[in-house]
């Protein structure tokens, strides 16, 4: 019976974070013309490690605030660190001139449209319907 117990409240517990995790999609400018990148791909774009399209286009990053719940799921599920870790890596970048910080947003539909207005943009939303000038890339399979 203990067992059982076990089981069910592990489900209960961990089932909403899968759900969480499903909800966030990359956003990108209609100009992208990638459909699909791997797990490891949105990591290097996110962490300013890639930082143009293999058009040669150069890649505008868009995230919103640290302390916003949205870009907390986004790092912890997608990116898979932590929000404070991907703000040291920007900063390592950008003060060794290595590139440039993401733009910090206030709002998905600030997020939204500066996506949608940049073209070789890209962002994130916690909505599955793209909005016009945008479309949602694939994730592909984890390595």
């Amino acid at each position: 019976m203990s067992r059982t117990l076990l089981i069910v409240l592990f489900i209960l517990v961990f089932c909403p974070l899968r759900a969480a995790e499903a909800a966030i999609h990359i956003l990108a400018n209609e100009a992208v013309k990638t459909q699909t990148l791997s797990p490891a791909q949105v990591r290097l774009i996110f962490a300013g490690r890639t930082q143009f399209w293999p058009n040669g286009e150069r890649v505008k990053v868009f995230v919103l605030h640290a302390s916003n719940p949205i870009h907390t799921e986004f790092c912890r599920n997608v990116l898979q660190i932590y929000p404070y870790q991907l703000e040291r890596i920007w900063q390592r970048i950008t003060y060794s001139g290595q590139g440039d910080a993401p733009i910090i947003v206030n709002s998905i539909e600030d997020m939204v449209a500066r996506v949608a207005a940049t073209p070789g943009s890209i962002g994130y939303v916690n909505t599955e319907t793209p909005p016009e000038g945008t479309y949602l890339l694939n994730i592909g399979e984890r390595e």
